[in-house]
């Protein structure tokens, strides 16, 4: 998620969500897309199973809806040639940009890896990968309409995402030594544990040298908060350590989710992880809020339908005690792991814009996690 997305808001017919192409007039432009012709006809030659496939032209065209991504997303008409003569198909185009945190893989070499090596693994469904670079650089990917956007999402959508999610997690429930062979996943509790708290701790030091954002920088009681995570990190990690490891999405919420016609598709598998299934429930609950203020379900609702489900298909059960105390670790973890250095990133005038729902969403239950937590409150 780029720092300029951190005060969007979606407008009233949800532009946020996933991509629909729309007629737009076709500008007649040097090639400038990241793949060549061979490299797309190879693709389609897979994807249809049709070896006399090749590209003639491809143009760009309209996203009309765009949701929060990391990098450049796009559509592109392609006209080629094959068995059944000429056709015209529109597909997305993708280019993740650099990585999500020094010394981690590439954003997109994680999705690439989940296209070619998982996919076939899950129980949930993704679109289908027609062509992409082996480092991650680019992708190109099936396009779909939306029945509806994510700010239309009904009760039932978010019900049937959730129950996904659950299956998602009890397919992979205690696999983390198995998923080793995929070295490319974040491990964001273990091996990459480091990585996240130094960017964290950089973060910080840039707010208090930069006096920016202010409505950060200016509140003493903010920074001690903010200090007080980054000294106790291992302390924040340590009962999430504890849980059982499965795969993890990494960046679930409606944003990334489809609502298709003949179910449900998820995409931006940019962020997939390994650790405990608590980060991806909270990810959901917290930044669907942030997105949209008025869901029609709410966290408390998605939390309990998630730990439901996962009973029912795995036997896996927490104590409330057990949960609330997962839950209020994992929101520390995931403002040291990602949300932290948004904020430093983010001009102002961006924070100043959404100040209430900052502090709403995200200071008040960070404050009530660090002194139930790390201050014994």
């Amino acid at each position: 998620m780029a720092a300029s997305q951190i005060a969007g808001k979606p407008h009233s017919r949800g532009e946020d969500s996933k991509p629909v192409v729309q007629s737009a007039t076709e500008a007649a432009v040097d090639w400038p897309w990241p793949f060549s012709q061979a490299d797309l006809s190879a693709g389609l030659r897979r994807y249809y199973s049709d070896p006399s496939i090749w590209v003639g032209k491809v143009q760009p065209v309209t996203l009309r809806h765009m949701q929060p991504s990391i990098g450049r997303l796009r559509a592109a008409r392609v006209t080629f040639e094959g068995k059944a003569g000429e056709q015209r198909e529109v597909f997305v185009v993708k280019e993740p940009r650099g990585t999500t945190r020094t010394g981690l893989a590439g954003a997109g070499r994680r999705e690439v890896g989940v296209y070619r090596y998982l996919v076939a693994e899950l129980p949930l469904r993704a679109p289908r990968l027609v062509a992409a670079s082996d480092a991650g650089d680019w992708l190109v990917l099936e396009a779909r309409t939306p029945l509806r956007p994510p700010a239309r999402w009904t009760v039932a959508d978010y019900e049937t995402a959730v129950r996904a999610l659950a299956e998602l997690h009890d397919r992979f429930w205690g696999l983390g030594e198995d998923l080793n062979v995929y070295p490319w996943l974040s491990r964001p509790t273990e091996a990459d544990f480091g990585v996240h708290v130094t960017a964290a701790a950089n973060s910080l030091q840039r707010i208090v040298e930069r006096g920016q954002p202010a409505g950060i920088a200016d509140w003493p009681e903010k920074l001690h908060i903010l200090a007080h995570l980054i000294m106790h990190a291992e302390q924040i990690i340590e009962p999430l350590r504890e849980e059982p490891a499965t795969l993890l999405h990494g960046d679930y919420w409606p944003g990334n989710i489809l609502v298709h016609e003949s179910g449900q598709l998820v995409f931006d598998w940019q962020l997939t992880a390994v650790g405990p299934a608590v980060l991806d429930v909270v990810a959901f609950v917290l930044k669907t809020a942030w997105w949209f203020e008025q869901m029609p379900v709410s966290a408390d609702d998605i939390a309990r339908l998630y730990r439901r489900s996962l009973r029912e298909k795995g036997g896996q059960v927490w104590e409330d005690s057990r949960w609330q105390l997962l839950w209020d670790h994992a929101v520390m973890w995931r403002f040291l792991q990602e949300w932290l250095d948004l904020f430093a990133a983010s001009p102002d005038t961006l924070l100043e814009a959404r100040a209430e729902s900052l502090e709403r969403l995200w200071f008040q239950p960070l404050a009530r996690a660090v002194a139930r937590r790390l201050l014994g409150e």
